[in-house]
């Protein structure tokens, strides 16, 4: 079978099974088989497929109709112009938590050290591109899961990181860092109320890991805890920024403002206008 036919029959088979960007996915997959790039799939349409080839992406395209992410068919996530490693044993990236790195990009300075703590570091996507986007940066990857902390640091050495990244496995609840060291404390915790799991994709709910997802306390327990953290191990004037869902701005900023600490406390948007993340500064 020519590619250019494959691709199109693989397209519509994803289509009548639901599958967001047919063409795309089919496309992506190919490219993934095949080891080319999504030009190559369009110079290259007239080129014939094996039987070994044609096998292997109709596995692909069988877990796909399944509903298993693209991103753990791939094994990869851009994330911040970066390819990062994801397994089912880390939170997918999403383009929303960019938005916590360019806020600390664009709040700190580039050309002073300082220490930072990524809190629930999953695959590293965050603490890693502080790290790399700031050559003068050391960080702290904290990750309860151990298969998640491997992922974290298989990425860092992947991306020449390591140099400037230490790894804690723990608790984020009970985290064993130094009381009142760090400049900056950045967090992406599980938000999500265990009462909303109907509200919550298929995709989302049967393929990545509930423990980065879901929190007790009507979703608050881990937002609690970061905000406790922080207070704790931020210098004076050092700051926090804690992803959270689009309708607890309100609510985090109330659990600073009560931490009696911090200061400067405001909530930024993405770019859907949705509350996303809220930052704060220790006094």
């Amino acid at each position: 079978m020519l590619l250019r036919r494959y691709m199109t029959e693989a397209a519509r088979h994803l289509e009548r099974a639901g599958v967001d960007s047919p063409q795309l996915c089919a496309q992506l997959l190919v490219c993934s088989v095949l080891n080319i790039t999504r030009l190559d799939c369009v110079l290259g349409a007239d080129r014939k497929l094996t039987e070994e080839q044609l096998t292997d992406l109709n596995q692909l395209i069988l877990r796909r109709t399944n509903r298993e992410p693209l991103v753990h068919i791939l094994g990869r996530k851009e994330f911040f112009s970066r390819n990062f490693h994801i397994t089912p044993d880390t939170l997918i990236p999403r383009p929303e938590t960019e938005l916590l790195v360019e806020t600390a990009l664009n709040l700190l300075p580039e050309s002073k050290r300082l220490f930072f703590a990524d809190i629930g570091a999953g695959s590293g996507c965050i603490g890693i591109t502080l790290a790399l986007e700031r050559g003068l940066w050391r960080g702290v990857l904290l990750e309860i899961s151990e298969k998640a902390l491997g992922v974290a640091k298989f990425n860092a050495q992947n991306l020449n990181a390591t140099s400037n990244l230490a790894y804690i496995r723990a608790d984020m609840c009970r985290a064993p860092l130094k009381p009142c060291f760090f400049d900056l404390l950045v967090s992406n915790p599980p938000y999500i109320a265990e009462s909303e799991t109907d509200m919550v994709m298929d995709e989302v709910l049967c393929f990545e890991p509930h423990c980065a997802l879901f929190s007790l306390c009507n979703g608050t327990l881990h937002l609690e805890a970061v905000v406790r953290l922080a207070a704790r191990v931020l210098k004076k004037e050092g700051m926090v920024l804690v992803e959270h869902g689009a309708k607890q701005g309100e609510q985090v900023r109330a659990l600073l403002d009560s931490a009696g600490v911090f200061g400067n406390i405001g909530t930024q948007r993405d770019l859907a206008g949705l509350d996303r993340c809220t930052c704060a500064i220790k006094t």
